[in-house]
């Protein structure tokens, strides 16, 4: 909890409420509530105005890093009164995908630290005009900023700017959809070995939806081995779907079948950014031959 000190005299203690994420177009808008208990004074000639606060954010053991200004929608006034009062009042941030990606990355599978450097002007009984500046931190678990993504649609744009594919699923794609978000959600959760091997999963059904029943996946890395320069475009399309499969193995298998446990958040990230692309790249070439002219 911080304190708003006009003189050498409190006039308002500050902490922070909810934290909430709403869309934008093109961004979305980081919502902060700042909780002001004012104090009471017979005089009531104290007063502040709070333009915004520049806010920072770490997580687990990194340093807080910042994020941007965050102002109301306009000026915050506190003025001194004869009882105690309180009020809350919201700030606001807007934040392009790049900056929600790079707090993911920052945030890992920990939890967000929030730090608030308040700041405004002041006036005390005398009337005299200050600088006044205040820093007020609070932590929000990991699961709770999970389902604030949620609830804001971030998690649909997978906040690598590579929209997840699918959206409006026809009945024969809905379980490659299902088994796609479970993959991110997993990434989301720290579980980077089970992300994978979920990726492993939804590439062996687009295998099968795209190139057919059967062992697919040997096919085509047969083919890379035997001939790799006269393969076709579509040979070498189900060439990376296998390259993908096959890397994902180890996580799908325990150590008896090959398998290995010990994968890092990037190695994760780096094969779920591979299967929505090609999920998605899978997804536009249905449409486009669904709108070819029949013979």
């Amino acid at each position: 909890m911080g304190r708003l000190v006009i003189g050498n005299r409190e006039l308002a203690e500050v902490s922070i409420g909810a934290i909430s994420l709403h869309r934008t177009i093109g961004g979305y808008d980081l919502a902060v509530v700042l909780v002001l208990n004012v104090n009471s004074d017979d005089d009531a000639s104290r007063s502040a105005t709070i333009i915004g606060a520049q806010v920072s954010v770490g997580a687990g053991s990194v340093d807080p890093q910042r994020l941007g200004f965050a102002r109301p929608e306009e000026p915050i006034v506190i003025a001194a009164k004869p009882h105690n009062w309180r009020a809350n009042h919201s700030l606001y941030l807007n934040l392009h995908p790049n900056q929600l990606s790079a707090l993911e990355e920052l945030r890992g599978d920990e939890n967000l630290t929030f730090d608030l450097q308040v700041k405004g002007t002041g006036s005390d009984e005398q009337g005299y005009e200050q600088y006044v500046q205040d820093s007020v931190q609070t932590q929000v678990p990991r699961s709770q900023w999970i389902d604030t993504l949620r609830s804001a649609g971030a998690r649909d744009i997978m906040l690598l700017e590579v929209s997840l594919p699918l959206a409006s699923a026809s009945e024969d794609w809905s379980e490659v959809r299902t088994m796609l978000v479970r993959a991110e959600g997993q990434f989301r959760n720290g579980d980077y070995t089970g992300c994978i091997a979920s990726c492993r999963t939804v590439i062996e059904e687009l295998g099968h939806r795209v190139y057919g029943e059967g062992d697919w996946a040997r096919t085509a890395l047969d083919k890379l081995a035997a001939g790799r320069k006269a393969m076709t475009k579509d040979e070498r399309e189900s060439a990376l779907c296998a390259i993908v499969r096959q890397y994902a193995h180890m996580a799908h298998h325990g150590p008896g079948e090959g398998g290995e446990a010990d994968f890092s958040r990037p190695d994760a990230q780096w094969i779920l950014r591979m299967t929505v692309a090609t999920v998605a790249h899978a997804q536009a070439a249905f449409r486009r031959q669904a709108h070819l002219p029949k013979d």
